[in-house]
């Protein structure tokens, strides 16, 4: 088996792998990088007047032979780890004759990205595979591995083929609400693959403490004790791990747990998949205090494409503005950029908390940095709560005692040099493009 990265060996974003064996070739996730190749925020819109072919001569599009619609198909499959942009963003641009493998979790979060990026979505063929269970690409045996991370329905592979094991871990940590699916996968990986593909995200922040997500809603709970204090949310709308913090949160004082019309959306899509029932959405039975408001930007964009199903599809759930306004401090209120306008129909919210729940890099955006400071003038005090989603350096190094692989190789990080002195001679730094021989 061959293995060769197109991306990831030394960055974190636009993953892309490649195995090949037999005369099949397995591309493992496409992604859009983080990063630009001098350093710097990527923008795809900045290649907006570029075609397929010069995006691959620009290294924006990783080089692929016979994956693109302007070539002669020669990709067996393409596997998605999970459904984040960073690895998904460019499937558009694949053949329609070459199939794409993911899980219905991640076909949903696609679809429903889509919709507002109109990027990522696949056109030719797709497969669904199930969890648990057990699949054939080509020459390749793949036995998918839910873990835990920030994107619902996220997956590590398990990958076989003539008589070699590939394990790649995709995004993962073990702190989250659903940290036990990653202990399950290493209980159920059969040590002694012959690679690990490991992520490396937090590699560069041995030091730092990451809180669990339990720990994070402790914290936001402590947020919203204080009676008639506003608090609003800023996260992104499809951290559904997130989600479900804050409304613990809401939960235990008392306070209603009001999501924006996207952010239900895409809970209540997730709700309906199986392992989403326990899901905060909009008319689970389970939960009471759920409500939806209408920004007016994404409400008139969602009519003018012609979704205004969306909308009417949680319009028994809706609350006005103006009873946000009424008594701002009885609610826990998920907004955004985008929604300036609308904060200021939501009554005094002077003393009031705005929780920054993103990266802190992300802070530094022009659009991000415009709606804190709109924030801040209205009076909200705005307060950074986050926790990574992916893995500690001791989760790392339990990934690793648990699995023994034969060589680790360093993935999705900006540090692979700093992998050595974790794990010893085993690692094998790869650079982007070069094959190595299994």
């Amino acid at each position: 088996m061959q293995l060769t990265i197109h991306r990831g060996a030394k960055e974190i974003g636009g993953s892309c792998v490649e195995l090949a064996h037999e005369g099949c070739r397995l591309l493992v996730d496409l992604g859009i990088p983080l990063v630009k190749p001098g350093g710097g925020e990527f923008d795809i819109g900045d290649h907006a007047s570029a075609d397929g072919p010069e995006l691959v001569a620009r290294g924006v599009l990783p080089d692929v032979g016979g994956l693109y619609k302007w070539e002669a198909p020669e990709i067996t499959g393409v596997l998605v780890s999970h459904g984040h942009q960073d690895h998904y963003g460019f499937l558009d641009f694949i053949h329609a004759d070459i199939p794409v493998y993911l899980s219905a979790g991640t076909a949903s979060l696609i679809e429903i990205t889509a919709m507002f990026s109109n990027r990522g979505r696949p056109t030719g063929r797709v497969e669904r595979f199930e969890w648990p269970g057990r699949f054939k690409v080509g020459a390749f045996d793949i036995t998918p591995h839910l873990v835990d991370h920030s994107c619902f329905g996220a997956f590590a592979f398990d990958i076989e083929a003539g008589g070699k094991r590939v394990i790649y871990s995709g995004d993962f940590r073990d702190h989250g609400h659903v940290g036990k699916a990653t202990d399950m996968m290493l209980d159920r990986v059969p040590p002694g693959a012959d690679v690990l593909l490991l992520e490396g995200t937090m590699m560069g922040r041995k030091s730092e403490h990451v809180m669990t997500e339990q720990e994070l809603a402790d914290e936001a709970r402590a947020i919203c004790s204080v009676p008639g204090r506003p608090v609003l949310v800023y996260q992104s709308g499809q951290n559904v791990s997130r989600a479900v913090s804050f409304f613990k949160a809401a939960l235990a004082t008392d306070r209603t747990f009001v999501l924006d019309v996207y952010s239900a959306h895409v809970l209540t899509q997730l709700g309906n998949l199986p392992g989403g029932d326990s899901l905060p959405y909009p008319g689970n039975s389970r939960y009471r205090n759920i409500r939806v408001w209408y920004p007016a930007r994404i409400t008139d964009r969602l009519f003018k494409d012609g979704r205004q199903d969306i909308p009417y599809s949680q319009v028994q759930f809706k609350i006005r503005k103006e009873e946000i306004a009424a008594n701002p401090g009885a609610f826990l209120v998920f907004v955004r950029p985008g929604m300036e306008i609308d904060l200021r129909r939501m009554g005094d919210l002077t003393s009031g908390i705005l929780i920054y729940s993103l990266w802190e890099g992300y802070r530094k955006c022009d659009r991000t940095r415009r709606f804190v400071e709109a924030a801040e003038k209205l009076g909200l005090d705005v307060r950074s709560l986050h926790t990574s989603g992916h893995a500690t350096l001791e989760t790392l190094q339990k990934s690793v005692t648990a699995i023994k692989p034969k060589h680790i190789i360093p993935i999705h990080t900006f540090f692979p040099d700093q992998y050595r002195s974790v794990f010893g001679a085993t690692v094998l730094e790869l650079k982007d493009g070069v094959p190595f021989q299994v």
